[in-house]
């Protein structure tokens, strides 16, 4: 099976788009989608057949049907919301657009009408300054959404996915004993484990899930930099885990570095490395087979992909592609 990879540049008004191949995971370069704005955030509905990205600097979410055939982009609506969302997450059931407000200090709910555009807002709720991301877990009754300093905190919420309403969890958030700075998380895919990468304090967090009451309760802070690593300039920014749940990514900025973590049988984290990636890695992800890894850089407008060693974690460098300007997403959607 072939995939569409799409990279959303936030400083171009297009989207790269590749087609990768199943079984060396070499991308071949398709023509750019151009957008009406810089694209930011990106999200798919389950199936890949609707999109959402993020249009700055005006505050809106454009809608978009996926021929998953080509790979082409047909705009079907355009929602307005309170800011350019830096994060745009579908709820599991497809029914609801859920995103977080960096300069708002908010979340908000969205209902998926029956066409696939952005209906009304179910839920607005005020949070700190710096909300960064947000996510459900995997029963689809809570999210969470990490908050970068100065508010240095991970919100809790009870969500029902039946109304797309959001509702404070008790307690509402957690705070780190440090100022981390939580930006963006992965759930454990088999076990109940949160790990937050940490944009501030340049760590992972690791995180006991009760998944009944849908907390977090903190067990491990691990550096994603070498011991002695002067952090002037340096800052995270994501995170990824392996389907089977073995191995943890992160992305350095300002290191420039791909961070390796293996994930014990008690959640707890240790350090195997460090691969070398494009200028201030704002973003990566693996891709959906588990193979390979894609990484753009920030500051240096490239994409670099990786074949991932399945025993131990490892990347070696397989290709690098110029993309738009200052590119921030990468999304995958399987070909028909």
């Amino acid at each position: 099976m072939a995939y569409h990879v799409y990279v959303s540049n936030s400083g171009s008004e297009f989207i790269s788009h590749f087609i990768m191949d199943e079984k060396s995971g070499k991308l071949t370069l398709e023509p750019d989608i151009e957008m009406r704005g810089s694209p930011g955030a990106v999200a798919t509905n389950s199936q890949g057949t609707l999109m959402y990205i993020s249009l700055r600097p005006d505050g809106t979410v454009g809608s978009f049907s996926v021929d998953k055939d080509s790979g082409t982009l047909k705009q079907i609506g355009v929602a307005t919301l309170t800011e350019g969302p830096p994060y745009l997450f579908v709820d599991n059931s497809d029914r609801y657009l859920l995103a977080a407000y960096y300069g708002a200090s908010g979340v908000t709910s969205h209902r998926i009408e029956t066409d696939g555009t952005i209906g009304k807002q179910v839920t607005w709720l005020d949070t700190e300054v710096h909300a960064h991301s947000i996510q459900t877990d995997k029963s689809n009754r809570f999210a969470f959404v990490p908050h970068t300093n100065p508010s240095n905190s991970i919100y809790q919420f009870l969500f029902d996915e039946n109304t797309g309403d959001l509702r404070p969890n008790s307690p509402p958030f957690i705070r780190p004993d440090t100022e981390e700075g939580p930006r963006h998380f992965v759930i454990h895919p088999q076990q109940n484990y949160l790990y937050s990468v940490n944009e501030n304090g340049n760590t992972v967090s690791a995180f006991h899930f009760d998944s009944g009451k849908g907390t977090i309760d903190g067990f491990q802070l691990i550096s994603t930099v070498p011991e002695g690593t002067d952090l002037e300039g340096k800052t995270t920014a994501e995170i990824k885990i392996t389907a089977d749940g073995r191995h943890l990514y992160a992305s350095n900025r300002g290191h420039d570095t791909l961070a390796l973590f293996s994930v014990g049988e008690d959640g707890r984290l240790t350090a195997k490395g460090h691969f070398e990636t494009e200028k201030t890695p704002r973003f990566f992800d693996i891709d959906p087979t588990g193979q390979y890894v894609y990484s753009v850089g920030q500051d240096s407008n490239r994409l670099v992909s990786y074949a991932m060693n399945a025993v131990d974690g490892s990347l070696k460098v397989l290709e690098r592609h110029d993309v738009g300007e200052n590119p921030l997403w990468i999304q995958f959607v399987n070909q028909e």
